[in-house]
């Protein structure tokens, strides 16, 4: 991640752990809090890595959640009218899509 220094310019790039062949990002609030999260899907981890933001720039561990096979791509809506954004999965390995409904924090 390159974060801006407001002048057209970037700070030196940090790394964070996702999982093995990330393929693509999505950004979105997901837990609520005001800040964005990424959802990441791991290509060959057959897994998404969420990433929790800390509203700093930086961003928590990754908590992982299977999906199918080679995932690919994420898009992030509320796919059910419950306020919060689910997430869905294309897999090419499994010619399929998984749809991840969001829950909230027990």
């Amino acid at each position: 991640m390159l974060l801006g220094t407001g002048d057209g310019n970037f700070q030196a790039p940090v790394y964070f752990q996702t999982g093995v062949r990330p393929r693509f990002v999505a950004l979105g609030d997901l837990n609520g809090d005001g800040v964005p999260d990424l959802a990441v899907a791991n290509q060959d981890s057959d897994n998404i890595a969420v990433l929790l933001g800390n509203g700093d720039g930086s961003f928590q561990t990754p908590t992982y959640f299977a999906v199918g096979i080679r995932p690919r791509s994420i898009v992030l809506s509320d796919f059910n009218g419950h306020g919060r954004l689910d997430l869905v999965v294309t897999n090419h390995g499994s010619n399929s899509v998984s749809v991840l409904i969001n829950q909230p924090p027990r």
